[in-house]
């Protein structure tokens, strides 16, 4: 949703911003969402395919943040940061996810 501001160009919101992810696993939500919640599950399988990831710290609350680092097969470094906004167990975890607390762009 974008609005028009005094000036002629388009004043966003939060939901121009707001990405919906959803995918039907089949394991039982309890260990998928345990996949997500572990630094030590987690840091396997985010990011593209060929990735790694290091972790520099996580706390998964509500506030909490994720500080890591994903490593690209060419050599190329990616700092990452995600907070976490909602967290409802097994059903739901939203967060804000961008390259630092002070990223504009952060989605």
């Amino acid at each position: 949703m974008a609005t028009t501001s005094s000036g002629g160009e388009p004043a966003h919101t939060i939901a121009d911003r707001e990405v919906v992810i959803s995918r039907v696993i089949g394991a039982p939500r309890e260990l998928v969402f345990e996949a997500f919640t572990r630094v030590r599950h987690l840091s396997r399988w985010w990011g593209p395919e060929g990735f790694t990831t290091k972790t520099r710290s996580f706390e998964f609350r509500v506030g909490g943040e994720w500080d890591f680092v994903m490593h690209g097969p060419d050599g190329t470094d990616y700092q990452e940061w995600i907070t976490w906004r909602e967290i409802v167990p097994p059903e739901r975890i939203a967060l804000l996810h961008g390259e630092s607390r002070d990223d504009p762009n952060a989605f």
